[in-house]
Formats: C-alpha cells, structure tokens, sequence
C-alpha cells in the first residue's frame, strides 16, 4: 500500500488545454507598419501636389532647402548668408604667417542679413562706379592711339594716306565714335553699293586688331545722304546703309573682335546726318563703328554673374 501511494506520488501532472476558436483576426502588428508606410506615402504625395502648385520662386527655394538644410534657420526658416574666412598658418609656429591656408565658414544670423546685404550692395556699387569711370577714361585715351596706329599704317601702305582725312574720331556721351566718311569720289565704298575697297579693308582689319582688345560692346552704323534712288527702285537707301554697315561688321569680326562683341548692326538711311542743314552733302554718306561706354549697371550685373 505504501508503495502504491509512494508511485501516485511520482507520476508528473499533465494539464491539458482546449484551445477556443472565436472566429477573431490576428493581434500581430504587422498591419500597424504597413498603415504607417500608407500614412508617409500620402503625406509625400500631398507635399508634391503642393510644391507643383507653387511659384517657381517657391519651388526653388524648396529645392536649395533639400540641398543645403543646413544654410536655413531652423526657427525662422530664413536662409542665413555664409561668411567664409582664410586663416594662413605658419606649420611650425602655429601663428597666421605661413602659406597653409584653412578655411572657416560661418553662418550669420539672420536679423544680421540685411545689414550685411546693404553694405555688400553699398560696397559693389562704390567699386562699379570706379570701374565705369576707369573704362569711359580708358576710351578716350584710345582715339589718340588709334589716330596713331592708322598714320603708322598710312606710312606703311600709302594707299590709306588718302583715306586719312575721311576718318574722323568723336567722344559722345555714348562713347568713341570712329566716322569712315564718304566724299564725292566714294572713299571706302564703291559708288551705290555696298563693295568695300581694298583701302577701306586695310583700315577696318587695322582698326578691328585694336577695338579687339578692349571690353567694351560695339554698334556698326551705316548712314546715306538725302539722294534717292530712281523712283520705283527696289533698292533704297535703307538697304544701301544698312548692307554698309553689315559689310564693315563683317571685315571688323574677321580681323580682331572677339566673339559678340558686336551688339547692333543698324542702317538709318537718311535719318541722322551728320550735316542735317544740307541733307545732299556727300558727308553724311558715313559709316560709323561705336566704342561704346561701359556703364555701372553693366559692371554691376557682371559682378553679379561672377
């Protein structure tokens, strides 16, 4: 008997459970990841349908915040400005004298933006105004050395000699205004068209070497007197000046000047003249090559483009 109740007590106890089926979906959260990833999508879709609708202003600055978030306020979302600084250290002594260059970058803070803005501005314009004055001196320094350039090439070619007294120079408001000036013989051009003479050639590849090497933009000009052709012609002044005009371009881009700088070719016919108080002098039969001033507005947009 004792050892039969001494076994019942050996035996293991097993429990066993039912498992209930209650016809419930799954606890897991699986599908709490996948309504996030469907929440983010629709969020970015929305942002982009907003972007798409915006200035393009706006869409630019979206993109340089993407780019560089690092360049905005976190509070204000103003871009700040960088301000980049060269520190040269001497290797051996650690001071600011040696030829190591490192450089620092800082951002300043956004209420000090427009200060900085006014004076960069303030500073530019200071330095273009100088710049425009240095440029309008530089070219009335030229018609003294081309007046000089063409007589040495006078001596060299004795053919231009006769052509000396038909070129006048004329500083304007606008700039150095070189005049090929016609006389009843037809100096440069042969008479009623637009061929130039080997002469004519000569003095334009001259000159075009010179204006070459200057910065400033050009305008060629092309003016006739008052004489008209027969009536009915199909040929007027009109395409007679500015066929001039396109001819002396042509020989002054072939000879020396640098890609577009030439701005504007015009033929005015009969409309400016040179002698208006006798529309018939031969003198208004003129081509006339522009050296045009450099102006602040322009030194400015190319600081800016810089």
């Amino acid at each position: 008997m004792a050892n039969e109740e001494q076994k019942h007590k050996e035996e293991p106890i097993i429990i066993k459970k039912k498992k209930g089926h209650h016809g419930h979906a799954a606890h897991g959260g699986s599908w709490k990841v996948a309504y996030a990833d469907f929440v983010t999508a629709m969020m970015a879709f929305f942002i982009v349908m907003w972007i798409l609708g915006q200035s393009e202003q706006i869409r630019q600055m979206v993109s340089a915040y993407f780019k560089d978030p690092g360049a905005f306020n976190f509070i204000t979302g103003k871009r700040t400005v960088p301000i980049k600084i060269d520190v040269f250290e001497n290797p051996e002594t650690g001071k600011g004298e040696g030829k190591e260059k490192h450089q620092f970058t800082f951002f300043l803070p956004p209420e000090q933006q427009d200060t900085l803005a006014e004076k960069v501005s303030e500073k530019l314009k200071r330095q273009a105004i100088q710049d425009s004055i240095k440029a309008v001196e530089r070219v009335k320094s030229v018609a003294e050395e081309f007046k000089q350039i063409i007589q040495e090439s006078a001596n060299k070619l004795p053919k231009i000699k006769d052509l000396m007294n038909s070129i006048e120079f004329e500083l304007t408001k606008e700039g150095l205004r070189i005049e090929l000036i016609e006389s009843k013989e037809s100096v440069f051009f042969e008479i009623g068209s637009a061929k130039l003479k080997p002469e004519a050639r000569e003095v334009l590849a001259t000159l075009a070497k010179e204006i070459g090497k200057l910065p400033n933009n050009v305008e060629v000009e092309g003016h006739t007197d008052s004489r008209q052709y027969a009536k009915g012609a199909s040929y007027t002044n009109w395409e007679l000046s500015a066929d001039r005009a396109n001819a002396a371009r042509k020989v002054l881009e072939e000879n020396g000047l640098w890609e577009g700088q030439i701005v504007r070719v015009t033929g005015f016919a009969d409309k400016k003249l040179k002698y208006p108080e006798n529309p018939f002098d031969f003198r208004n039969r003129r081509t006339s090559i522009l050296i045009k001033n450099i102006s602040t507005q322009e030194i400015l947009e190319n600081y800016v483009k810089k």
